[in-house]
């Protein structure tokens, strides 16, 4: 298998204006192990569909530090963010790169690791986020 060198260039884009989708998982992740003190109210929210995704304050997600660029909560980030940047397109019924991410090019992954990937994210969002993929 090819090595992965993917890179990402910490320009933030990722976390402007998100909708990233949370698991009860991923809440109880950053609740018990970010060293913040957050209560779940702090950085969540439920969106129209009912799903939990990260809060934004000022178009910002709440962990995303402007003056660094980085993420407060790096090391127990949603699984969504690890993702990232490939997101499943809904509307298409398959796994895309992000156009928000403008270095695409320098996540160097092989069609079979897309491929897992892919199934991964949409192991994730049926079994942890229970969203039901239509068929047709």
């Amino acid at each position: 298998m090819k090595s992965r060198d993917n890179k990402c260039v910490n320009c933030g884009n990722c976390c402007l204006q998100t909708e990233m989708i949370l698991s009860e998982k991923d809440i109880k992740l950053i609740l018990n192990k970010a060293p913040l003190n957050l209560s779940r109210e702090t950085f969540t929210l439920k969106n129209s569909e009912g799903y939990y995704q990260l809060k934004n304050i000022k178009g910002l997600c709440v962990f995303f530090k402007k003056d660094t660029k980085l993420c407060k909560i790096y090391e127990f980030r949603p699984q969504g963010c690890r993702f990232y940047p490939l997101i499943y397109d809904f509307d298409n019924k398959k796994c895309i790169y992000d156009k928000d991410c403008p270095r695409i090019d320098l996540f160097n992954l092989t069609k079979k690791e897309l491929s897992i990937t892919c199934n991964n994210i949409k192991n994730f969002l049926k079994e942890e986020i229970k969203i039901i993929f239509s068929t047709g």
